[in-house]
Order: C-alpha cells, then sequence, then structure tokens
C-alpha cells in the first residue's frame, strides 16, 4: 500500500495496490468455506453479540454508542461483516478500502486508535464464537477441532492485515492532518505579518475570519467588537462569515450583549447557546467540541485594553475540534488582538504626525515670514542708508578738492568698507528672502540663484527648467527654492564633484525637483532617519518643507556615485502625497 492523501476538501483518497486474484492461497491458506457459511447462517447473531459487547466495553462515550445503539452504526457494522466475509472467500481488498476510507473519519471524529482496534476485536471475537457454536454439535468424525482452528487461524489472519492497514492509515491521516493544520495556521501568521500597515481593521479581521471559518469548516464566524458605550448596545457584530438569521438572532438581542459585558471581566472562552439562557467557561487548553445550538465565544484583548469577542459555530452539526484547531483559534484571536492594537498605535502615531506637520509647517510659514519682515526691514533701513552714505561719498569726492588734499587713502578706504557692507547686506538679505521671489517668482530667482552659484563656487551647473509657474501659490514657490537652496549648499559642503544638475518641471497636477550631483562619494543605504537628525539636520528641513505644502521627497546615494535629492509638490491644494 502506497499510502493515503487528503484532498483539498478534507476527504480521503488512497492509492491502493494492485488487486490480488486470492489473498487467503497466497498466504498459504485455504478458503475457510464452513466459517463463510456460519456467518451466512448466524449473521444475526453475531451482530447481537458485537453490539452487546460494545456497549460493556471501554470506550469512547460517544463512539460507543453511535457503534452499538444508532442506526447509521447498526448499518456500518452489518456492511463490515459483509466484508469480512468477502475477506475471507480470499476478496480482501474491498475490506481494506473501506478502512482506509473511514480513516480519515475517525481521525477528525478523534476517535482513539485503540477503540478502533477493539471494536475489531469484539466482531472477531464474536464471529469465532458463533462459529464453534455453530458446529458444536457435529460428531469428532464429520468435523474436528484442527478443522475449526485452521479456519479460525484465516479469520485471524484477515483481521491482523484489517489492524495494520487501520494502524498505519490512522497515524498516516492523523501526521498529514496536523501537519496540514501547522501549515494553516503559519500561513494565518504569514497573512498577519505581510498585511499592510495602512490596511483597514475591518479588512484585516474579515480576511483572518475567512480563514478560520475554512480551517475549520465553522458554519458561521462573527467579530463582535467593544464600541465602548456606556449606554444602549456595547457590543456589535461589525464583520461576519455566514448569513443565517437563526444562527445570527443571538447576537441581535440584548441578552447577548448583556452575556458579553459579564464576560469583559472574566476574559475566558465560554460555550453561549443560541438563546442565551445557557453559558458555561471552557478551558482554553481543553476545547474540543462546540455542540449543536451553541457558539464558541473566546475574548480578544491585550495586556492594556480590552477589544471585543471572537465567535465561532458550526451549524447543524456537533462541531469536533481536532488536535490543533483550538490553537487555530487562538492564534487568530492574538492575531487579531495584536492587529487592533497595532491598529490603534498607528491610528495614534498618524495623528501625531499629522499635527506635528501641520506644527512644522506653521513654523516653517512664521519662519518665512519673520525672514520676509526682516529682509524688508534689513534692505530698507540698513541698506538704503548704507547706499545714501555710498552716495554721499562719491559726491564729496566729485565736489570736494580737499577731500584729495587730506588723507585720501583712508577716504576710499572708507569708501570702500561702506561698499562691501551694501554688498554683504544684499547678500543676507538674498538668504533670508529674494526680494524677486516675490517679485519675479521663482523662475528667475532660482536662475538668478544657480549663476551666483557658479560663480561663487566656480563650479558647473546644468540648469533646467519647464512649464509655466505663474499658478503655483508663493507658498510652494518659496517651498521649492528653499529646498534647491539647501541641496546646492549640502553639494558644496560634502560632494568632491564640481559638477551639478538642477530640474525643475511644472504641469496642471504637480511641481517636480530634482538636485544632484556627480561625486564619487557612495554608501552602502541611505541614512535613517534617527541618523539624519544627528550629521544631517538639512535633509530633515527639506523633507518636512516638502510635506508641509502636501508634497513628499526622497533622497539618497546614485549607484555610480553622487549624492541625489528629488520630489513632488500636487498643484491642487487640496492634493497630498503619502
Amino acid at each position: 500500500m502506497s499510502g493515503l492523501q487528503i484532498d483539498r476538501k478534507g476527504t480521503a483518497d488512497a492509492a491502493f495496490p494492485p488487486r490480488s486474484k486470492n489473498a487467503i492461497h497466497e498466504a498459504g491458506f485455504r478458503v475457510p468455506h464452513l466459517l463463510v457459511q456460519s456467518i451466512s447462517e448466524r449473521k444475526q447473531q453475531i451482530l447481537r453479540s458485537t453490539f452487546h459487547a460494545i456497549r460493556k466495553a471501554d470506550l469512547k462515550e460517544e463512539y460507543r454508542i453511535l457503534m452499538a445503539d444508532s442506526e447509521e452504526g447498526q448499518r456500518r457494522t452489518a456492511m463490515v461483516l459483509g466484508l469480512i466475509q468477502k475477506a475471507l472467500r480470499g476478496d480482501i481488498q474491498p475490506l481494506i478500502e473501506d478502512q482506509i476510507r473511514t480513516g480519515y473519519i475517525r481521525v477528525v471524529q478523534k476517535v482513539p486508535l485503540h477503540n478502533t482496534l477493539k471494536v475489531h476485536t469484539i466482531m472477531e471475537q464474536a464471529i469465532t464464537r458463533e462459529f464453534i457454536n455453530h458446529y458444536s454439535d457435529y460428531s469428532s468424525t464429520e468435523m474436528n477441532l484442527k478443522d475449526l482452528h485452521e479456519e479460525v487461524i484465516v479469520l485471524n489472519f484477515v483481521y491482523g492485515k484489517v489492524k495494520e492497514v487501520v494502524s498505519e492509515s490512522f497515524l498516516k491521516t492523523r501526521d498529514e492532518i496536523i501537519e496540514k493544520r501547522s501549515k494553516q495556521i503559519e500561513g494565518l501568521y504569514k497573512l498577519g505579518n505581510t498585511l499592510d500597515d495602512n490596511s483597514s481593521i475591518s479588512d484585516f479581521s474579515q480576511i483572518f475570519i475567512n480563514e478560520v471559518s475554512n480551517i475549520l469548516g465553522a458554519a458561521h464566524v462573527i467579530l463582535t467588537i467593544d464600541n465602548g458605550s456606556g449606554t444602549g448596545r456595547r457590543f456589535q457584530p461589525s464583520t461576519q462569515v455566514g448569513s443565517s438569521t437563526v444562527a445570527l438572532e443571538l447576537f441581535i438581542s440584548e441578552r447577548m450583549d448583556e452575556i458579553l459585558k459579564k464576560m469583559v471581566q472574566v476574559r475566558v472562552p465560554s460555550l453561549v447557546d443560541h438563546h442565551g439562557r445557557k453559558q458555561f467557561p471552557v478551558n482554553s487548553e481543553s476545547i474540543e467540541t462546540i455542540p449543536i445550538g451553541y457558539w464558541l465565544v473566546v475574548p480578544i484583548y491585550t495586556e492594556s485594553k480590552f477589544y471585543g469577542f471572537l465567535s465561532i459555530n458550526t451549524g447543524k452539526l456537533n462541531g469536533q475540534l481536532f488536535g490543533a484547531d483550538s490553537y487555530v483559534i487562538l492564534s487568530v484571536v492574538s492575531k487579531i488582538a495584536q492587529a487592533m492594537e497595532r491598529n490603534q498605535y498607528l491610528t495614534e502615531l498618524r495623528k501625531s504626525q499629522r499635527t506635528l506637520q501641520r506644527l512644522a509647517g506653521r513654523i516653517i510659514s512664521l519662519q518665512e515670514e519673520e525672514r520676509k519682515k526682516i529682509s524688508a526691514e534689513i534692505h530698507d533701513t540698513i541698506i538704503q542708508r548704507l547706499t545714501g552714505i555710498w552716495f554721499k561719498l562719491l559726491y564729496l569726492e566729485e565736489t570736494t578738492p580737499a577731500v584729495k588734499d587730506t588723507d585720501y587713502d583712508s577716504f576710499v578706504a572708507l569708501k570702500t568698507y561702506v561698499n562691501d557692507s551694501i554688498k554683504e547686506g544684499r547678500r543676507i538679505v538674498y538668504g533670508l528672502r529674494p526680494l524677486m521671489l516675490d517679485e519675479l517668482g521663482v523662475k528667475k530667482t532660482i536662475e538668478e540663484f544657480v549663476n551666483n552659484f557658479r560663480k561663487e563656487n566656480s563650479m558647473e551647473i546644468e540648469l533646467d527648467i519647464r512649464g509655466d509657474f505663474s499658478k503655483v501659490s508663493s507658498e510652494k514657490q518659496t517651498t521649492v527654492f528653499r529646498i534647491l537652496q539647501e541641496a546646492m549648499e549640502n553639494i558644496k559642503k560634502h560632494s568632491d564633484s564640481n559638477r551639478a544638475r538642477v530640474l525643475l518641471d511644472c504641469d496642471e497636477a504637480e511641481l517636480s525637483f530634482l538636485v544632484e550631483d556627480f561625486g564619487t562619494g557612495k554608501a552602502k543605504r541611505v541614512p535613517r532617519k534617527k541618523e539624519i537628525g544627528k550629521s544631517h539636520f538639512g535633509l530633515v528641513i527639506m523633507d518636512e518643507r516638502a510635506k508641509a505644502v502636501g508634497g513628499r521627497m526622497r533622497y539618497g546615494f546614485k549607484s555610480r556615485g553622487g549624492f541625489i535629492v528629488r520630489g513632488k509638490i500636487p498643484m491642487d491644494g487640496s492634493g497630498r502625497y503619502r
């Protein structure tokens, strides 16, 4: 026999060995015709004796009742007796195939192996006993004990084969089901770990309860969330598999809400009937069945918070939970609780991040306003006064000959000092807030900035500006200019390259920018956020500026050397990249 295989639907299938012509002859025995005849003539006595012995046997209660007292159990026992009779004639294969097919059912129903073997032993003894009784009246000249013994040996041989097959198929099927369950549990964990952080808790929960329904074969699985209501219904079904009105009736009643409120304090799995009249806790480590008409209700909570319940109903049949099934349930509950906790933390974190971004945006906006104010004040007061002094000195030089006759070198030094002060003042004003940014726009300002940067740093800079910037808001123009300004300063400070490229492109949808150098510096990875704040604070400011206007920015080392900064800002005021 090559072994047992379980298909996807949970049914058993087997690759059976070729059928032999006569297994009894191949084993060196003759067909026990008297024994076969005895089974035919005393069939009812054999069955009655078998059922009587099963009732008295030390078997699992539901299995004993099923085999001895139910109509289906009696039908199955009679069928097996017929297959035994056929096997004694030499065709043992149908009996073996039947026992392999029913092996999966026995395993799923958690029937202990020794119970199955004991039932076969009881039937074997009943057949032997009735056979001996049937021929006890014959004289020794017609039938002797040796002949009876030889026929019973054939019966022992057949049952030996049956028990060997039952044991082998039972263990193999159990191992395969356990392996299948383990893979399913592993799949649940992988599923939870691969879900995106942005997945909604409802989508997350629906996927998980679908999985637990498939694994356990449950007719209905319901996730009930605690809405924290002090008044009215506190627990409402939020996610479910199955749609039976009868099955869901309990979950739309006030009675279930009261039961769940009590379970919040206890926090242990409980069995609850459809009407909510009966409820008793069960040990999570020893859940074996979900009786007909009951829900298995498992609380969902972490150390810090209670979230709700996962409720499972198997429909019309007793729900037999095999081996690791209770661990499947607890694993799912644990994973949902972790997901809810993570979702809560992520929600709070995103809320905090949005608050911080708004605060950062406001700080940047106030900073720009303050820069603009200081820039204007310096330009309109100090620089204007210095310019006035400069022209006054020029006037004195042209109209007062005495200036050249006295200490002319000091006069020239003073004129140079005033001129340098005007240039320095204009440089400071430009750094604080270029006046042409408000007057001529970002395109002209960047062109002027790049030209000055080329001259001051002897650097080759490729500048490419495309599109119409007339509809870009003042705030976004300022943001782009500041990011490009900071990126160029970084190139000057950190790059060993004398070549850079600046690209600015604007269309109806977005404004994109790029700044890169062509240095030889490389890194295995982009600096992490927590590392950036220590030595690359400019990158943090650039990133926050982009976020403040709904944009996004990316940066990193290029594979062939050099560093690149690129980003996009939506043109629509309500647009925002994530």
